[in-house]
């Protein structure tokens, strides 16, 4: 596939695919997130965490069977492969996948206030990358995503009324992502209306950069059931040894393979 503004993502810091997710997987993805919203909610109330909302399911990999799918969709659909030619310029890894949904009932939530979802700067190196995939359409009055142009080439933070006077609000259909580069400053936008506005946050790193959570440990699947190509999108092969014996293997049994870093040169 081609992203037909890619240069919008080195230059301004951010581009667009319209209509890319179909309306099928769409339904799929709005018929499980209620479910998966309450369990989230539950188990962070009885972890005393500090997230309180009914519109956050970090890692939803992990409790939701469905994500899996939706991965390997992405690599059929060769955006995980256009994505590590064009801007990391060797495989990728995940680091995260979840579920917000903007709800006007809660305006101070995490993903609301200015932020960069990379620790420190890294500058131009592509450690991290962001895909937001709209499950709802985004619209000015329902919470669209706030960029900064140009922001990820700059270190230092934007004050609250540079982002508030500069931003973009980014607005598109249900099936549309965004993707930016993990330096540009962002925010969710509020929620005036009294209807949801869901999204799929998914970052992808360098398979060295630590994943939000060990997905190759806390999937509770038959590995032997995913794709090549999804094991190692899941940092099946970027794992970090943790013994010698475990560093000392064959080529085939390693932790973290060769061919990771090979992928792209053959």
């Amino acid at each position: 596939m081609e992203i037909k503004n890619k240069n919008n993502l080195s230059s301004k810091g951010f581009c667009k695919l319209d209509s890319f997710i179909n309306e099928s997987w769409i339904n799929k993805i709005k018929i499980a997130l209620p479910n998966q919203f309450r369990l989230h909610q539950d188990i962070r109330e009885k972890n005393n965490n500090a997230i309180v909302s009914e519109g956050v399911a970090m890692n939803l990999l992990v409790s939701e069977p469905l994500c899996l799918e939706f991965l390997q969709f992405l690599i059929d659909e060769n955006l995980i492969q256009t994505l590590e030619e064009h801007y990391f310029k060797t495989p990728c890894i995940l680091n995260s996948f979840s579920a917000l949904n903007v709800l006007s009932t809660e305006p101070t939530v995490f993903h609301k206030k200015i932020h960069r979802d990379i620790r420190g700067y890294s500058g131009s190196m592509p450690l991290l990358l962001n895909l937001l995939v709209m499950i709802d359409d985004f619209t000015e009055t329902n919470g669209a995503t706030l960029l900064l142009p140009y922001s990820h080439l700059i270190e230092k933070a934007p004050t609250e009324n540079y982002f508030k006077n500069n931003a973009i609000k980014v607005t598109g259909k249900a099936g549309d992502i965004i993707i930016w580069n993990s330096n540009v400053y962002h925010a969710s936008g509020l929620n005036t209306t009294n209807n949801s506005r869901t999204g799929l946050p998914i970052t992808l790193s360098l398979p060295y950069y630590k994943q939000l959570l060990d997905y190759p440990k806390a999937l509770n699947v038959h590995t032997n059931i995913l794709s090549d190509e999804l094991k190692a999108l899941l940092g099946f092969d970027a794992q970090v040894p943790d013994s010698l014996y475990n560093w000392y293997q064959s080529d085939d049994n390693l932790l973290y393979k060769n061919k990771v870093d090979k992928k792209l040169s053959k």
